[in-house]
């Protein structure tokens, strides 16, 4: 680093550190400007413990990085690297890490600051701890405009760095002429840094004052990037961590074995290999189970039956501590499952909820006792300053072995199983909103083994229990009005709540629409415009494309009207629904149409924008990629792929600061990119954009399959192209494969919404098998992708007209090499479905009508037969027109 000197004010303030150890401040000088330094290294307080003769420990803490149950495993490697930066020369520098979500970017950095902070007390050579982003706006000004001597050496750990970028990159260009006589050191915690972009891009750029100042700051002109948990070793290692740990709890049977070093057992390393213990919940958890099943039985566990046997033993020790108190234990069970069914109950009136609940289920307890117990035993999760009507119990934690919990509490007789119904009513009479929250994570995380083909049949039985649950609760909510937070918390990326997303908003949509037709209430009229546009999405969802049509066409139309009888209120919500709107024209090959509508909604969000961007781009952003779709159907290339650009453009940035909001946008906006890219020849940049989706998209469906999987699906088709295109065919295979495996289990269960995309998944599948000689099997996956085609072309002619003459080409260059004939047919019907779109709208498919031409002419050639005439003329004549007007042909 360069030598700084101080250029303006002397130093004569410091920044002193005060506090009491796992929370203390950094106070500047004499300005009144503090910062909170989370020390998060720093075990929190033990929770009071109620003895219970016999009781069980609380497993569960192993699971919370914080309470520092489980030692620090593997990345030792990191960690030295990190201590190397923090112990050289230049006096203030500036590091980051980066990787996607459970790579363990924050464990690292707590670890490292237990490292070099261990005793608040002793003021030892270091200071460590946390920033908020949103902390260290407000006050940046001032430590922008002041220097400042620091106390102690200093680490400030920033997570979440891309919200706060611009705020660090002012501190930054103050401190780069600054020259401290102690270290100052920031670590950057963050998901991805894009190179060329974005906030490392702009954190890093030359700033105002000097080119090269701020620059002189960072230890490296990249992150260091984190891997996944793929490393075998560091998998056992954790596993064997969590095992340990567990056994301190409840001292194994002396015969139990532990897990077994590398080598030792064959069968428990491939085991260990399965992509689902690149999870580390899931290894903890194994780790945990295996105190008491041994390694193998853990391992061979599936994740949800491990999360129920977690949750059956939570309920397990809270029953014992509840009995120890004289408490019946099955009562206490079930309390604790209702709480977990309204997402907490309010400690404002916890007494009277729990009577209520109790004389409901026809149970007794002495509340005196039981509230207490609760309260211990259930934290809650709310800040202690937040006013307590609105505070409330906490629910067992993570998430998805406190839903095992309430499964566990319903399960197991007859009775209670009916009783479940019942619970979750009540629930949500008591707390709609976060009962409707709890209630759809359940049944996302259990209820997707409905479809899950490798699910097995105990685990089936139970997604059909719950997803029981969801339908009985619904049907019997008789007021549509209180049907909304329910049909508000049903995800709109979702496989398994498809149909009752959409039941749910039809009786909605159907409500409202009746109320307005009565009504000149202008916030009656906009329900049902937002009701009516909801339910267009959801309908399409289900392939119910004209229903979905009419929906989208009747919204606009309220839409049009509320903007021009109030604009400043409800111009919003026109190109929201014309959004909508241009999807479903597009679903039905009304493309001019649905460019038009497309076209106005980027207008209208545009300005919007302008006016508040922190409102409206991300719906900018959302009606671009829309735009460069409706484009590109029509053949304007160059047009689309600027959509696109900007559309990824804005989304970045707003991943960056939001990644778990919009990085699914993100990856979408990437997969427009591609396909745009690939369009005009770009082949390395559409594949390098293609495969950021992919990986994108990969990771959200492991967290989330439900919702994601579709999406995957798609990313992956599309990447096959992309690798085909640069004669990657190995890849392409792989990808296409995994594409058809995954679109034939949608659509055997829904094959009105997704025996399309399969259609077009087994085109892709018969080009890649063709290219690697496969003739066998390209001809199987080709004839398929016709026969789906042809069924889809003769309804939807519009729509799925191009997409049939796809997939004869690819079955003509198929049957080319083993009967030329018949390729001779292919090709030919090919342009014979196609002409009528071709003379109609040329620019749409004037690619993909030249191909088949060119295929048809050389193929008659091949076999010595004059071509028919009479079938290409009219195509003959629109080339020539293309040509006179300066078109390719």
């Amino acid at each position: 680093m360069n030598d700084r000197s101080v250029q303006a004010e002397t130093i004569s303030q410091a920044v002193v550190v005060t506090g009491n150890g796992n929370t203390v401040s950094l106070r500047f000088g004499e300005t009144g400007i503090t910062l909170p330094l989370k020390r998060k290294q720093f075990r929190p307080p033990e929770r009071r413990q109620m003895a219970a003769p016999g009781a069980l420990p609380r497993e569960l803490d192993l699971l919370v990085p914080e309470a520092g149950k489980l030692d620090f495993v593997g990345r030792e490697d990191l960690l030295s690297e990190l201590r190397t930066w923090l112990d050289g020369e230049p006096d203030i520098s500036v590091h980051a890490l980066i990787g996607r979500a459970g790579t363990g970017k924050t464990r690292l950095a707590l670890e490292l600051c237990n490292a070099i902070d261990s005793d608040f007390a002793a003021k030892g050579p270091w200071i460590a701890g946390f920033l908020s982003p949103g902390d260290l706006a407000p006050v940046v000004e001032t430590l922008a405009t002041h220097s400042f001597a620091w106390e102690r050496q200093t680490l400030l750990v920033i997570d979440y760095a891309a919200q706060c970028h611009s705020a660090l990159a002012r501190w930054l260009d103050r401190l780069a002429y600054q020259k401290l006589a102690t270290k100052l050191r920031f670590l950057l915690l963050e998901r991805e840094a894009p190179e060329n972009f974005g906030w490392w891009h702009e954190l890093t750029a030359p700033s105002l004052r000097d080119e090269q100042a701020r620059l002189d700051l960072f230890y490296a002109p990249r992150p260091r990037q984190l891997p996944d948990l793929s490393d075998l070793e560091e998998r056992r290692r954790l596993m064997t961590a969590a095992f340990a740990a567990a056994s301190v709890l409840r001292p194994p049977p002396t015969a139990l074995a532990g897990i077994p070093a590398a080598g030792a057992d064959a069968h428990f390393d491939v085991r260990l290999a399965d992509h689902q213990f690149g999870n580390p919940l899931n290894l903890v958890m194994a780790g945990v189970i295996a105190r008491d099943r041994g390694p193998q039985a853990a391992l061979a566990l599936r994740r949800l039956d491990a999360a129920r046997r977690l949750g059956a033993r939570e309920l397990d020790r809270l029953a014992a501590l509840a009995k120890s108190r004289g408490l019946n234990g099955n009562t206490t069970r079930n309390i604790v499952a209702f709480n977990g069914l309204a997402g907490g109950l309010p400690l404002g009136r916890l007494r009277q909820s729990l009577a209520d609940e109790l004389a409901a289920s026809q149970r007794m307890a002495n509340l005196d006792v039981l509230v207490p117990v609760l309260e211990q035993e259930l934290l809650s999760r709310t800040a202690a300053d937040v006013a307590t009507q609105r505070q409330r119990l906490g629910t067992i934690q993570p998430d998805l072995i406190g839903e095992a919990a309430i499964i566990e509490a319903f399960t197991g007789s007859p009775a209670t199983e009916a009783e479940a119904a019942n619970a979750v009513r009540r629930a949500y009479a008591l707390g709609a909103d976060r009962a409707a929250q709890a209630l759809v994570r359940l049944v996302q995380d259990f209820g997707y083994a409905v479809e899950d083909k490798s699910a097995t049949e105990a685990e089936r039985a139970t997604g059909v229990r719950v997803m029981d649950w969801l339908i009985i609760l619904g049907r019997e909510i008789e007021n549509p009005v209180q049907l909304i937070p329910l049909v508000e918390a049903l995800p709109l990326e979702t496989t398994i709540l498809r149909e009752a997303a959409a039941g749910l908003t039809e009786r909605l949509a159907t409500y409202f629409r009746e109320k307005a037709a009565r009504s000149d209430d202008l916030t009656v009229i906009a329900n049902a415009a937002v009701s009516l546009n909801n339910l267009a999405n959801r309908l399409s969802d289900i392939g119910q494309r004209e229903k979905a049509f009419s929906a989208a066409e009747e919204a606009v139309g309220l839409y049009r009207a509320l903007a021009e009888a109030r604009p400043g209120a409800f111009t919003p919500g026109l190109p929201m629904s014309l959004h909508t709107f241009a999807n479903m024209l597009s679903a039905l090959g009304r493309r001019e149409e649905a460019l038009t509508a497309a076209g106005e909604a980027v207008g209208l969000y545009r300005a919007l924008a302008e006016a508040r961007p922190d409102a409206f781009t991300t719906h900018l952003a959302g009606s671009l990629g829309n735009l460069a779709n409706r484009l590109s159907a029509l053949g304007r290339c160059e047009d689309a792929l600027a959509a696109a650009e900007e559309s990824v453009r804005l989304y970045r940035v707003l991943a960056e600061a939001r990644p778990d909001a919009f990085t699914p946008d993100l990856a979408g906006s990437l997969n427009t990119f591609a396909n745009m890219l690939s369009d005009l020849g770009r082949r390395e940049d559409a594949l390098t954009a293609a495969e950021e989706a992919v990986r994108l998209r990969r990771a959200l469906a492991e967290v989330r399959p439900d919702a994601f999987i579709p999406d995957l699906a798609l990313s992956l088709n599309n990447l096959v192209a992309k690798l085909s295109n640069l004669s990657r065919r190995e890849d392409a295979l792989a990808a296409a494969e995994e594409a058809v495996r995954l679109r034939r289990a949608l659509a055997d269960v829904r094959p009105d919404a997704f025996t399309p995309l399969l259609a077009g998944s087994l085109g892709n599948l018969a080009n890649t098998l063709s290219d690697l000689g496969r003739r066998e099997d390209a001809l199987a996956a080709a004839e398929e992708s016709v026969r789906l085609y042809r069924v889809l072309s003769g309804a939807r002619p519009d729509a799925f007209t191009p997409d049939l003459a796809i997939s004869l080409g690819a079955l003509g260059s198929v049957y080319r090499q083993g009967n030329p004939d018949l390729a001779l047919l292919a090709w030919q019907e090919g342009i014979e479905r196609l002409t009528p779109m071709f003379v109609a709208i040329p620019a749409a498919v004037q690619r993909l009508m030249s191909n088949l031409v060119n295929e048809y002419v050389t193929q008659c050639a091949a076999l010595g037969k004059k071509p028919d005439w009479a079938l290409l003329a009219p195509v003959v004549e629109v080339f020539q027109r293309l040509n006179a007007k300066g078109g390719k042909s």
